[in-house]
């Protein structure tokens, strides 16, 4: 019988978590049980998507802050981590759990993380997509893709795909509070971005601590991977299994 495989891994370096999800992506195979990871990032790090280059964002200045700089083995694009929830899923695609396209796949997954917005008592909705202009952004919440969850008009998840022979993983960032808003700092003066300051980015995004008007602890993050891990149980309709 299929369960959800689940890692609890709290938080480690970009690099770190950048090699597990490349390797969780490696060994799965079509049919194998899904498996979640749920962290964070320590350091705070950049990434920046399968498809971007380095040269366009200020390593000098990344480095000196003392913050990681890797890239995903997901598309998309640049994201600073600090105050989020990240999470990262493996699973098969085509097939009878995430269905059969990209966009089965990636709806799949936001049944769970909408479920989750809910029961904290938020009204998330599912952007339709953005202009042309904004796709050519280093950005990642510059804008509301396709598939990207928004709450009052802002965006709050951004998640990334990569699809390989029969399989796909699937990362995302549940902004939790303001720390996104630094990436700005990173971009080097002549890359696609210039301009874009953190008063924009901030117009454009929201996070939970501002949606919920709290402050959060390390404990809340704990709790709240439990609760993101309950989420896709009942929504896959699996059992979950602690993996260590």
């Amino acid at each position: 019988m299929a369960v959800l495989k689940v890692h609890f891994d709290g938080a480690l370096t970009g690099a770190v978590n950048m090699k597990k999800d490349t390797e969780l992506l490696a060994a799965h195979h079509p049919g194998n049980d899904p498996v979640l990871r749920l962290y964070r990032w320590k350091p705070a790090a950049v990434t920046i998507g399968y498809n971007q280059d380095f040269n366009n964002f200020n390593q000098e200045a990344i480095s000196s802050c003392g913050f990681g700089l890797v890239k995903r083995p997901t598309g998309g694009r640049a994201i600073f981590h600090a105050d989020e929830l990240t999470y990262s899923l493996t699973g098969t695609s085509p097939g009878p759990l995430f269905g059969n396209s990209l966009h089965e796949s990636y709806m799949k997954i936001n049944e769970a993380l909408v479920l989750f917005l809910k029961r904290l008592g938020l009204e998330p909705e599912i952007s339709g997509g953005e202009s042309r202009n904004d796709m050519k952004s280093l950005v990642c919440f510059k804008s509301a893709g396709k598939h990207e969850i928004r709450v009052g008009g802002r965006k709050l998840v951004g998640s990334a795909q990569r699809r390989t022979r029969g399989v796909f993983l699937q990362h995302g960032s549940i902004l939790v509070g303001p720390g996104h808003l630094q990436l700005p700092d990173f971009l080097l003066p002549d890359s696609k971005g210039i301009g874009m300051s953190r008063q924009e980015l901030a117009a454009l995004t929201t996070d939970l601590q501002q949606e919920l008007n709290i402050s959060v602890s390390e404990d809340q993050y704990g709790q709240w991977d439990e609760e993101i891990a309950g989420c896709f149980s009942e929504i896959l309709n699996l059992d979950l299994v602690l993996e260590k």
